[in-house]
Parts: structure tokens; sequence; C-alpha cells
């Protein structure tokens, strides 16, 4: 029995948003057409190979405007497939005009992210006192689960906290470049 459906890894969009939309066209191609976000990646269903391109935009809408939100892209040729939170991924035949067409657009979708980002660096910044107050600790003797508690504690900020950094990093490292080639 054939497989209906798969999981593909994604580059991280911060990190190589046109590539990951690239894989996705190429995907479709072969049939293999997007159907969700997933964990680090997207699931995808078989389908008829369609020649598709894909693109993703970041843009905080309420429930009950994300009718009229697709509607806007609609017009344009653009048909929503999937969101996840502020994350909107389109599909549209190969050749139909992209949806960022110049390059303040652009720079705005990039400006909104980054903006959505911001109140999440307290993750890393708590992440940088739990490691101080540890390193107080340890200094300080204390005792040996409240060593354990603040390690556990930095742990998750860390495992939280670098993603977090390294994704508003590569966000404000686009705008940048984008900002010199104005």
């Amino acid at each position: 029995m054939a497989r209906n459906k798969r999981y593909a890894m994604s580059g991280g969009l911060a990190f190589s948003e046109q590539g990951d939309m690239n894989k996705l066209s190429r995907f479709a191609a072969q049939g293999w057409l997007l159907e969700s976000f997933a964990p680090l990646g997207y699931f995808l269903r078989r389908g008829t190979p369609a020649q598709l391109d894909y693109c993703v935009d970041y843009h905080e809408v309420a429930p009950q405007e994300l009718d009229g939100y697709s509607e806007l892209f609609q017009a344009g040729g653009w048909t929503r497939v999937c969101s996840v939170g502020d994350i909107h991924i389109f599909s549209a035949p190969k050749g139909t005009k992209p949806i960022y067409t110049d390059m303040e657009t652009n720079r705005e979708k990039y400006v909104r992210n980054v903006r959505n980002l911001r109140p999440f660096l307290s993750v890393p910044a708590a992440t940088v006192g739990l490691i101080a107050l540890l390193a107080a600790a340890h200094l300080l003797d204390a005792a040996g689960w409240i060593l354990h508690a603040l390690f556990a504690l930095m742990t998750i900020g860390a495992a939280l906290g670098v993603p977090i950094l390294m994704t508003y990093a590569a966000s404000r490292l686009r705008l940048n470049r984008m900002s010199r080639k104005r």
C-alpha cells in the first residue's frame, strides 16, 4: 500500500525561507502537496503533480478575519494552504505574480516578524540571569537541590532561548541586508 502522507524537514523559515518554498515546489511537481505545518517541518499529502510556487507571509490575523485575509491573496491568484500562529503559506500556479513584488512590502514582512519575536527575547535574557544565579549559588556552596533546580531551569531556558535568539538574529540580519540594498 502506498503512503499518502509524508514529512518534509524545514531549513527554518528565518534561515532558508526561499529554500523551503523551492523545496515545497519541487515536492508539488512530484505529487507531494503541502498539507500543514509540522514540528520542524511540513506534512505533505499525495496528490496530482502540480507546477506550484509557494510563498510565506507573516501577519497576525484574528481567526474571524482569516477569510478576508485569504481573499486579499486570492485576488492575486494565491491560495492559502496552511497557517500556524502568524505564519501563513500560500500557493499559486508557477508564473503567478509574486505576493511581494517591491522591496518595501517585502521589508515590511520582516519588520513584522522581528516585532513579533521581540517579546520572546525575554527567554534568552532570563537564561543568562539563571547562568549568573547558578554561578553565584555554586560559589556560595548552595544546597545541592538548589544547584540542580537552577541547572534544570537553565537547560530548559537554553533549549528554548537558543532557537529564539537564532531566529531573531537571522531576521535582523535579513532586514539589515535589505536596508543596505535600498
